[in-house]
């Protein structure tokens, strides 16, 4: 735990680190902080050995955020990029054997899991519900996901493919 309180505060001062050197004779304006990137999301790696973490972006054009999942190696190294996206790559987790990242994102449009492995390749989606993925967790043995998904209780009750089409429709109605 201690470790885990020692990357967060140093991930934050990497945060913070640019606007700290910025001019130090005027103040910090609004602009400022939609300049910071926001680090957040740690997650230690089954051995100890990496951080996988998001680092977000504001896009005041476009009126939104992106984020996406970086690695550090818990001692001497450079971070390095895992995914790219314009969308939202959150709350990374370890698959039990720590070759693999499981992770929620906007890319295909909601919210959904998807998995990348270490060594490389794309990211591949591993769910297509209409209403959404999110919170997962690895089995310990690493061959299941469990995962959490909102849903119309009226509906609950009905085969997956009958269900899921029904909380769609009905989703769609409400939006």
């Amino acid at each position: 735990m201690e470790r885990f309180l020692l990357l967060s505060l140093a991930f934050l001062l990497l945060a913070l680190a640019p606007a700290a050197a910025a001019d130090k004779r005027r103040p910090i304006k609004v602009d400022d902080l939609f300049k910071l990137k926001r680090v957040g999301d740690p997650a230690i790696s089954p051995d100890g050995a990496w951080v996988a973490y998001t680092v977000g972006v504001v896009d005041l054009e476009a009126n939104g955020s992106s984020s996406t999942i970086w690695l550090a190696p818990t001692g001497k190294g450079e971070p390095k990029q895992l995914t790219t996206t314009t969308k939202k790559d959150r709350r990374p987790g370890w698959s039990p054997d720590g070759k693999h990242i499981l992770f929620e994102s906007s890319r295909s449009g909601s919210m959904q899991l998807w998995a990348i492995a270490l060594d490389g390749g794309e990211a591949r989606q591993l769910t297509t519900i209409s209403t959404g993925a999110g919170s997962a967790v690895w089995s310990r043995d690493g061959k299941q996901i469990a995962f959490v998904s909102t849903v119309f209780p009226e509906f609950s009750a009905k085969p997956y493919k009958e269900s899921d089409g029904a909380n769609k429709k009905k989703q769609e109605e409400i939006d």
